[in-house]
């Protein structure tokens, strides 16, 4: 018999702080960092998620935020706008850094700090997240015969077109429902 519980916890002020002075931090070095070294030292935080034989499954779920957020960097269809490419990058390149609160070969808990940022990425980004998902799962319905010539033709103004009106209204929400704790 299987069984599973919540657990929920609050950040008190000064824990916020430190994660925020890690984002701060992350933020200034962005622009010295090389973004495929971020995104490939990301990557191998998740390879290593993915592989440890006893990391909760909580932590497996948030790093599929991390994925998102690497395909939305890297995706040429959804052009991520460069102020937010930029936010993004910053946020990654704090789980590209080794050094962080839980070392993560601590079994169970090694990616408890990690999983915490992710979250609070997650939230930080959720209007982006919540485009870039849409603008995907568009592209993935778009064209029913994407083998035939029109088809072909007539896919990248589709996009196009999706990508902007999912654009302005990421932006649409960010105004009526702003969220950001840095």
């Amino acid at each position: 018999m299987s069984q599973s519980f919540k657990i929920s916890f609050s950040l008190e002020e000064n824990d916020i702080a430190y994660f925020r002075k890690i984002f701060k931090d992350a933020r200034r070095q962005v622009e010295d960092q090389d973004t495929e070294q971020v995104i490939s030292a990301v990557q191998a935080l998740i390879a290593r998620v993915r592989e440890a034989k006893k990391t909760p499954s909580f932590v497996q779920d948030a790093i599929e935020v991390l994925e998102d957020l690497i395909k939305m960097i890297h995706d040429p269809d959804y052009e991520l706008p460069r102020l937010q490419r930029t936010e993004v990058l910053a946020a990654l390149s704090y789980f590209a850094d080794p050094e962080d609160l839980i070392p993560d070969q601590i079994p169970g808990l090694g990616f408890l700090d990690d999983a915490i940022m992710i979250k609070i990425m997650e939230t930080e980004f959720k209007h982006e997240l919540w485009g870039y998902r849409k603008f995907a799962k568009f592209r993935q319905g778009a064209e029913q015969r994407p083998w035939t010539v029109v088809a072909r033709q007539r896919l990248p103004q589709r996009l196009l077109d999706e990508r902007k009106r999912i654009r302005a209204e990421v932006d649409r929400r960010k105004k009526e429902r702003p969220f950001s704790w840095w």
